[in-house]
């Protein structure tokens, strides 16, 4: 054994050794130099030394601009010549010169065949060889030889199946389920998702290529799912267990885990692997899936020999087998193949591109975007501009579900490196897409040189051709190459449609038909069948169907769409065994069952028809259609039949003119909801908007209208028309949810009609909640709430100004509530009036018992998500190494300052959900996130650093602070904080310019939830301890004749300073003084500016919160002359103005002061020096008032020639009420008149 171990380590230290001295060319590589590069890992090649090294290069540089087949060539020059290739052939295995296409070509099936037989690489080598010969036969639809390679990976079979669990959010990882882990037994009964129940089960059928996939078994979406077989060994065995997957995943034998991953990968067979025992006799083997993100759930496992070869002495059953569990420590994962190599390659030669690049592939094979990316970024900061690290860079950002990154890089191969194919490609899109053809050609000519005439060349030509109209070029050049592509679906089909529509050959779909038979293509076949079907050729039709069944008996659309075929054809039994075979392969399909449901009525089985639609709708309670199918065979009322139908005809002939609305825009005739909530919680509701336009003003603000929706909902516009005053209707024009009213004119009256359908998902899925407005900026004529509610569903509301009683009565299964009220006057603007929701009279209406269930609920979703994992241990570890003796408030102030200098905030719906924060170790890859996101990754640092954090949901002030009166999830935010000695800390983490623990006033008083488990109710926010905004002045002012040469330094904190930040960090001095001089402009309209410098302004080299400003300026024409007398009042920069505040009464609303003050506090002191020979006529007026809300005082002292005056101001309560509106306007009048008091100097 020791011999051999030296034998090893001589062999790696050589091979190590050889790789030397090739850097130069891989750096012309780099710099996409791909001619320099080629000919210098050419010429190293033929050095027995180098050609490991050099093919490899070679190889990887086909994807910039040759064809695959190149590519590959250099790769079986690798595996043929080198002593060890299998470190460069694992990680290369992924590349397109090893993928291009599932067919291969004769040679590369010989390359297969020899890597397959060799005895002296990995097992992973040889199962990975046997697989890609699976697939080519599998491609060609010879499953014989199929599935003689595949069973060859030696993958373990004979699974029971159980499940689905909750995992939204990966929230079911970390749950304990003791109750799988304890029967193993067929007839125990599991309660898992929506409280259904069910048990172990076998499955019928297998993907050929040996992957276990619970797609095809069970609802896989935001589930989690288990699997068990038990491994007969006829002997005490020390084996390696080697699992791939996508999805998370934990692996038992014999009861002790032995694998636990949570972040969702897609990845390869063998990507983990750990030594096991297996005792003799049976041996259970459990193993847990679970997908949130990853959009795919399946595994392949395999029990192994010390060098990955299958151990074929072993059994497997998937009846339960009395077992020995497993009590000693687990053995600690050992490392893919692959890694060692390339590890110690590093070590040894730690500056070499080929050792960092087959490490970065190595990682992006495993789905481990993080390390890949580490290693990518580094080399890429050596090499920006380089297309294949940029190529790579894509890879992982597509993994990553990046697809900004994914787009910024495609524009920067564009730009860097125009010539090679994928930018080629880009540009050739765009000249087809403008319809440029002359320059496509022109393309396409450079992507000829590259390729020769592959098939995606020879589409181009055609695809041109075609727009061109160029019918004859189009046949020659099909019948040319047809013979060459007998399995490319797009050529064979030209060559039909020429056959068929040219030539008129009654034989035609014989070429289709030699290509669905030899070729594994669904769609194709499906096409076939059709052609048959529609020419009434049933049985043809229908064979296609039986054949694509026998050739893939898992494939589920192939059951239902022949299923559907029968149904057409009224052969309801035919029908029926295909989709109850489905149910044999998925036992809880909703669609399956909705299928049979309607399958059964239109056989006049109507209980069987009942029972198939109450089955669909226990597994998805939410199928708004089966359930109208299942009232409607029931005999019941269609829904919203149970409610009155506005009559929009009338409304429109009696609607009240401009007379009548003098002050109006706009008057609503009917603003209307009309709800279902089923027993289920499941809800669905119906908009009706009618109103008519008065004036001008209100045409513009009603020929666009957007119907509000959110991603856990469905919409569908019903009614969307303009009514003209003689009846006449003229439908709007749509676009997705917005409608578009042309021809509006002053008179007309504009009807909406939508609906609703709603989606909750989880624990929120047996709940609904909503509100309502009664009251608005507009006038209203009829305002309606009504909501149809089943009889047993418990729920409460709650107006939030004026209770309105509801009109209830009984409706067969459901209650019918209507609140309405009629003639609502429009609430009219006030000047600094709370908000909207503040003073709206809103229905709220909930079934959520309290607030405490919405904290559970969320804190199961987040608490979920800010697990560690090897992301946030790294980044939390580089962050503070080296730095020792850190408190815990340097360390949250540090994560703080990592999140907001490298997180870029977004909120785009098609990468996030409204509700689920992001996993953070994908926030910590594709560094961007929303608020939620990055919360939850400060949390998940905060956590790791060993400091208690947690989250809050926030509706932000200015939705209302006396809102949200029933439990829902309507918040629009999300913050955290972090708890050291007692003290809280709260951060806010989506702006890059704002201090730590600092809020804006506009946000303080917003309603928070905080995310723990004994949250109970919202709360107000106003931290105990936070930053506060403040701003302080020194100002030296001069009077010279009528100007002021003012000189000023400035200090801002909190908002204040992010304020400043965010205004002038990004500009050029030259555009600073610009941005300064037109806002002083507004208050200044002639001024100089001379200078203006700031300190601590770029976040990432302050050295504190504290921003500071330095400029001198000239205000010019501020002092008017009389009587021999120079008249001026004092610049303060903080100066309040009487305008500012406009209260007319009579008025209904208090006053919201963070709109009239942006400050905490603010103070100023200015020194204004008189002219030699010049004085006051009078002294400054001194004031000093203060009241509830806010304290203020002006001082002076004479000092010489010089007048040094101080004003201060303290914000104490940021909302005046209604009844002390008076007093406050007078205050403030008075403080506005202290600012802008007149002095006289002579």
């Amino acid at each position: 054994m020791k011999f051999k171990l030296l034998i090893l380590s001589i062999l790696v230290s050589s091979s190590i050794q050889a790789q030397t001295n090739l850097n130069p060319g891989w750096e012309y590589f780099f710099k996409n130099n791909r001619t320099a590069a080629r000919d210098f890992f050419t010429k190293a090649a033929l050095k027995p030394a180098f050609s490991d090294e050099a093919n490899v290069a070679l190889s990887m540089m086909t994807e910039m601009d040759r064809p695959a087949k190149e590519g590959f060539n250099y790769l079986n020059k690798l595996s043929s010549t080198s002593k060890n290739p299998q470190p460069y052939l694992i990680a290369l295995w992924s590349d397109l010169p090893n993928n291009a296409s599932r067919i291969k070509t004769a040679d590369q099936l010989e390359f297969y065949k020899k890597l397959a037989a060799r005895k002296d690489v990995d097992g992973t080598i040889n199962a990975l060889a046997y697989a890609s010969l699976g697939s080519h036969f599998e491609e060609k639809k010879q499953n014989t030889e199929a599935d003689q390679y595949f069973n060859k990976i030696g993958e373990i079979e004979n699974w029971l199946i159980t499940g689905e669990y909750e995992n939204i959010s990966t929230s079911g990882f970390d749950k304990q389920y003791d109750d799988i882990l304890a029967h193993p037994e067929l007839n125990y009964v599991f309660t898992g998702k929506k409280n259904r129940k069910f048990s172990w089960r076998t499955v019928p059928y297998v993907r050929h290529d040996k992957w276990f996939d619970f797609t095809y078994y069970n609802t896989y979406e935001n589930a989690l799912q288990f699997a068990q077989t038990f491994v007969n060994a006829p002997a005490s065995t020390t084996a390696q267990l080697r699992i791939g997957v996508s999805g998370s995943v934990k692996v038992w034998v014999n009861d002790q885990l032995l694998i636990s991953e949570s972040e969702e990968r897609n990845n390869d067979l063998d990507a983990y692997i750990v030594p096991v025992k297996l005792n003799q006799g049976y041996n259970r083997v459990l193993v847990q899936i679970g997908e949130s993100y990853a959009g795919r759930s399946n595994f392949m496992l395999r029990l192994t020999d010390t060098n990955g070869a299958p151990l074929n002495n072993l059994s497997t059953t998937s009846t339960p087998q009395a077992y020995s569990k497993e009590t000693n420590p687990a053995p600690a994962q050992l490392k893919p193949v692959g890694f060692k190599y390339f590890e110690d390659a590093l070590k040894a030669k730690p500056q070499s591109y080929l050792n960092q690049l087959m490490m970065a592939k190595l990682y992006l094979r495993l789905g481990n975007v993080f390390d890949a990316r580490l290693i990518l970024e580094k080399l890429k900061k050596r090499f920006p501009e380089s297309t294949y690290l940029n190529l790579m860079m894509i890879e992982l950002f597509a993994k990553a579900d990046n697809r900004t990154g994914i787009e910024t890089l495609r524009e920067e191969i564009k730009t860097h490196d125009p010539e090679c194919s994928l930018a080629l490609e880009l540009v050739y899109t765009e000249h087809f897409q403008q319809n440029d053809y002359v320059r496509a050609k022109e393309v396409l000519a450079k992507l000829e040189k590259n390729y020769g005439e592959d098939e995606s060349v020879l589409m181009k030509k055609l695809n041109i051709l075609g727009q061109e109209k160029k019918q004859p070029e189009i046949i020659a050049l099909v019948e040319k190459i047809y013979p060459q592509y007998l399995s490319s679906a797009d050529i064979v089909n030209l060559k039909y449609l020429i056959e068929v529509q040219i030539r008129k050959n009654p034989k035609a779909i014989d070429i289709l038909q030699k290509y669905i038979d030899e070729n594994n293509d669904y769609k194709a076949a499906k096409y076939v069948a059709k052609l048959h079907l529609d020419k009434g050729e049933t049985d043809a039709g229908i064979d296609i169907y039986k054949k694509e069944l026998a050739n893939d008996p898992i494939g589920f659309s192939i059951y239902t769409d022949l299923a559907g075929i029968y149904y057409q054809l009224q052969q309801y039994d035919e029908a029926e065994k295909l989709y109850l075979k489905v149910l044999e392969i998925d036992p809880n399909n909703a669609f399956v069952y909705s299928q049979l449901g309607t399958l059964y009525n239109a056989n006049k089985q109507k209980e069987k028809s009942v029972k198939a639609y109450e089955k669909s709708l226990q597994i998805d309670p939410n199928n708004y259609t089966v359930i109208q199918l299942l009232r409607t065979l029931q005999d019941k009322k269609a829904v919203f039949d149970y409610f009155e139908k506005p009559d929009v005809k009338a409304m429109a002939s009696k609607a009240p003119s401009k007379t009548e609305y003098p002050d109006g825009q706009v008057v609503v005739l009917n603003n209307e909801v009309q709800k279902v909530v089923y027993e289920n919680g499941g809800s669905e509701e119906k908009h009706f908007f009618t109103a008519k336009i008065l004036t001008q003003k209100g045409l513009e603000s009603f020929k666009e209208y957007a119907i509000p929706y959110n991603s856990d909902q469905n919409y569908a516009v019903e009614i969307a028309e303009v009514i003209k005053t003689n009846g006449t209707k003229v439908p709007a024009e749509t676009n997705n949810n917005e409608l578009v009213f042309t021809n509006l004119e002053i008179g007309d009256v504009i009807n909406i009609r939508y609906k609703i359908e709603n989606f909750h998902v989880g624990a929120m899925s047996t709940h609904f909640w909503d509100s309502f407005y009664f009251s608005d900026g507009l006038d209203n004529l009829n305002i309606k709430y009504s909501l149809l509610i089943h009889r047993d569903k418990a729920f409460k509301y709650v107006f939030s100004q004026q209770d309105i009683a509801p009109v209830k009565t009984a409706k067969d299964e459901f209650d019918l509530y209507i609140w309405e009220k009629n003639n609502q006057e429009a609430l009219r603007y006030e000047d600094k009036m709370p908000p909207m929701d503040d003073v709206t009279n809103i229905l709220y209406l909930s079934s959520i018992p309290d607030w405490k269930f919405i904290a559970d609920w969320y804190d199961n979703i987040a608490s979920a998500k800010a697990r560690s994992s090897y992301e946030i241990k790294t980044v939390v570890n580089d962050l503070f190494a080296g730095k020792s003796n850190l408190d815990d408030l340097s360390k949250i102030k540090m994560i703080y300052n990592y999140i907001v200098t490298n997180i870029a905030y977004s909120s785009v719906s098609f990468r996030q959900s409204g509700i689920i924060p992001q996993n953070p170790a994908t926030v910590v890859n594709t560094r961007i996130g929303d608020c939620k996101d990055v919360s939850t990754l400060f949390v998940s640092m905060c956590k790791e650093a060993g400091i208690t954090a947690s989250l809050a949901l926030a509706n932000t002030r200015d939705r209302g602070q006396n809102t949200l009166l029933l439990p829902s999830i309507e918040f629009n935010h999300c913050i955290a904080k972090s708890t050291i000695g007692g003290k809280d800390y709260w951060v806010e983490l989506t702006s890059r310019t704002l201090p730590f623990n600092t809020f804006s006033n506009t946000f303080l008083g917003s309603n928070i939830l905080e995310i723990n488990k004994t949250s109970t109710a919202l709360t107000k926010f106003n931290p105990g301890i936070r930053g506060k905004n403040m701003m302080g002045y020194k100002t030296e002012v001069k009077l010279e004749n009528a100007d002021m040469a003012v000189k000023e330094t400035n200090w801002n904190t909190g908002s204040m300073s992010s304020y400043i930040r965010s205004v002038f960090n990004d500009l050029s001095s030259a555009d600073q003084i610009k941005k300064m001089k037109e806002e002083l402009t507004g208050v200044y309209p002639e001024n100089e500016i001379y200078n203006l410098s700031f300190t601590n302004l770029n976040t990432s080299k302050s050295t504190s919160d504290t921003v500071g400003t330095a400029c001198s300026y000239k205000l010019l024409n501020v002092s008017k002359s009389v009587a021999g007398m120079s008249i001026f009042s004092i610049p303060w920069s903080n100066k309040s103005y009487a305008t500012a505040l406009q209260v007319v009464s009579p008025r209904k609303f208090g006053i919201d002061l963070t709109q009239l003050f942006g400050v905490d506090e603010s103070n100023q002191e200015l020194s204004l020096e008189l002219p030699t020979g010049k004085a006051m006529v009078q002294p400054f007026k001194a004031v000093q008032l203060s009241n509830d809300f806010v304290d203020f005082k002006l001082e002076s002292v004479q000092q010489g020639n010089k007048l040094v005056l101080k004003r201060s101001f303290a914000l104490k309560k940021d909302y005046v009420p209604l009844d002390k509106i008076d007093q406050f306007k007078a205050f403030y009048k008075e403080m506005a008149e202290a600012d802008d008091q007149q002095l006289a100097m002579k």
